[in-house]
Formats: C-alpha cells, sequence, structure tokens
C-alpha cells in the first residue's frame, strides 16, 4: 500500500528531508506559503529547488501542491518546517484539511514569540484533539546541504507516544539519518530552539578572531544555561548534552553557512544589527529567538548572564563589541 507523506515548508530543510523520505521510497507531496510559490515551480518545472537548495535533483516521486489541501489529501505523516515564527499561522491554516490520524512532525526548531510556547504546544493548541497525542518533534545537529548530501546525520525524536516515533522512524531512517528516541519533549524543543541565539556568539568570536579557546569557553557557558533553563521549564536537565542540545550548538556554531553565525561574525566586526541583517539578507531567527530565552529564564526565574549579553549585542546601536568585552572581562575576574 503506497504510503503517502506530506512536508510542509519548500525552503532548504523542507526539500532536504522531503529528498531523503523520497528517496527511502515514498510519495512526498510538498507545499510552500502562496506568498512564495518559486520554489514549487522550480521542482516541477527542474526536478530542483533552485532558490533553496540548488544543485540536487529531486525524485519524480515529491510532488510539489500549490493548495494545502492538496498536500494533506490522505496522508500518514506531516512535516512541518516552517519558520518558528509562521508555526502557529501555518497549522491553524492546516488543520481543518489534515486527516484524524495522521501524525504530526515538528522540525521547525523556535518558541512561540507572543506566547512563549513550545511549538508542539503551539501545533497542539491548533488541532482537533484526535491529534494531540500524534505530535512528535525531530532535532538536532542537522545542515540541510549535508542531509541532500546524504551525509551521515543523527538527530533525536522526542515523544510521549511510541507508536507515533515507531512510524516517523520508519520513514525517515536510512543509512545516513539516524533517530535516538526520548520522551523529554520539553528538552528537545528548548535544546534546538536556542543553539541559534548562542551561535551568534560563536559567530562574534570569529568576526573578532578570538579563536577556539574563547569559543569553547562560551559554548560551555551556553550549555549550562541551556540546561537550567529545560530543567525549570520541567524537562530533563541532561538532555542539553544529548543531539538536540550540544550536537545542534556545535552544528550550528561551527558551520561556516550558518546564517545565525554569520550574522554574529558581522557583529563582531563592528557593525550593528541593522547593517549585519543587511548583509546575511535572510532570516536570523537566533534574533527572536535570544529575546524569547531571556523571558522564558524571568518567568522560571534562571539567570542567564550570558544571553543577556547577546541580547545587547542584537540591540546595540553603536559598535556591539563593546558588550562583549566586557562579558568576556567579567567572566574572567
Amino acid at each position: 500500500m503506497q504510503r503517502n507523506l506530506a512536508v510542509l515548508g519548500a525552503g532548504n530543510m523542507g526539500t532536504a528531508l522531503a529528498k531523503v523520505l523520497a528517496e527511502n521510497g515514498f510519495v512526498v507531496r510538498i507545499w510552500n506559503w502562496e506568498g512564495d510559490l518559486s520554489p514549487l515551480k522550480q521542482i516541477e518545472k527542474y526536478r530542483e529547488n533552485k532558490k533553496y537548495l540548488p544543485g540536487f535533483k529531486l525524485p519524480k516521486n515529491i510532488l510539489p501542491c500549490y493548495k494545502i489541501a492538496e498536500a494533506l489529501k490522505n496522508v500518514e505523516i506531516v512535516f512541518f518546517v516552517v519558520p518558528s515564527v509562521a508555526m502557529s499561522h501555518t497549522v491553524a491554516f492546516a488543520s481543518r484539511n489534515m486527516p484524524k490520524d495522521a501524525i504530526l512532525v515538528d522540525l521547525s526548531k523556535g518558541i512561540d514569540v507572543n506566547s512563549l510556547e513550545i511549538t508542539t504546544d503551539v501545533i497542539a493548541k491548533n488541532v482537533c484533539p484526535s491529534l494531540r497525542s500524534n505530535i512528535v518533534s525531530v532535532s538536532g545537529p542537522a545542515i540541510a546541504l549535508q542531509m541532500a548530501n546524504r551525509q551521515y546525520t543523527a538527530m533525536n525524536i522526542a515523544s510521549k507516544n511510541k507508536t507515533a516515533i515507531k512510524k516517523v522512524m520508519e520513514v525517515m531512517v536510512n543509512d545516513y539519518i539516524k533517530l535516538v528516541p526520548t520522551d523529554d519533549v520539553i528538552g528537545v524543543e528548548i535544546g534546538g530552539s536556542f543553539k541559534n541565539a548562542y551561535t551568534i556568539a560563536a559567530g562574534m568570536c570569529d568576526g573578532m578572531k578570538l579563536g577556539l579557546n574563547t569559543k569553547a569557553a562560551l559554548l560551555t557557558k551556553a550549555l549550562t544555561e541551556i540546561s537550567q533553563l529545560i530543567k525549570m521549564a520541567g524537562g530533563r536537565e541532561h538532555t542539553a548534552y544529548e543531539l538536540a542540545g550540544v550536537g545542534d550548538l556545535i552544528d550550528t556554531a561551527l558551520c561556516p553557512i550558518s546564517r545565525n553565525r554569520t550574522y554574529g561574525e558581522y557583529l563582531g566586526k563592528g557593525m550593528t544589527s541593522e547593517q549585519a541583517l543587511k548583509k546575511v539578507q535572510q532570516t536570523v531567527e537566533g534574533i527572536n529567538a535570544v529575546h524569547c530565552l531571556i523571558r522564558l529564564a524571568k518567568k522560571h526565574n534562571v539567570k542567564v548572564p550570558f544571553a543577556e549579553m547577546i541580547a545587547d549585542c542584537v540591540n546595540s546601536k553603536a559598535d556591539p563589541r563593546r558588550h562583549f568585552k566586557e562579558y568576556l572581562r567579567k567572566s574572567i575576574e
């Protein structure tokens, strides 16, 4: 029996995921928001997403869908791969057409800016009651380009529903994609959400030519803050040291093409946030993430001085390096 899957979001990660699923032998319907149909048209015409994942020929069993109802018809699993700021709207838009027994998978890595809810809770709030126990989170060190190139990639998969985890693993896992199960949804979601914030600081190290000694020390501080926040939010502290925590943080912080790292590098060269964003020319999720992190930390009474310094750099109207240098000076006193 043919198993149909849906990928909502045709950016680089959504397209890379669709390629993995299709090469695993499944029919994959891919959809993108109506304001950006060019990747769907390119896949249809060239079998390539020239806009977001150029250079990769895509299998014929990836079917571009221009209407979300078409993408969701009779699908077994729905993968949400949209920016976290668009998650609530996308889920609400999709919910009326979702099969009543579908499994819903979050790959978006983010916290809702307004409610400070983890993404799996945002999904649950916007779907019918029968689907709320079918939500799964997949998070970890996964650069889209490397996934598409069939390089070994391991991530955490989190849910209280073991059957749902099993079904997602059946369609995703292969010789180069590995998923490690856990029931700590809170820990996986928080770890994936805030690595982008701390990656900005890693980029600043590059821009200021501070070297790996400084970067390693700061990433250790980042893990300490993430683990404390996970614990106080109701997750397991140790999850910060698994794939969705330290794995994802290292991957993003050291990746030369990471938008968050690149943005931080420009800050480290003395540019303001506005100037750095103009250079990057893409969404930098770490900016929203660091502000959400600080608000969430206050809510749970967790001290996050490193994150607060990053926010000062992002908000600075002058050279942000002064905040960074002051933090380093105080941290070694």
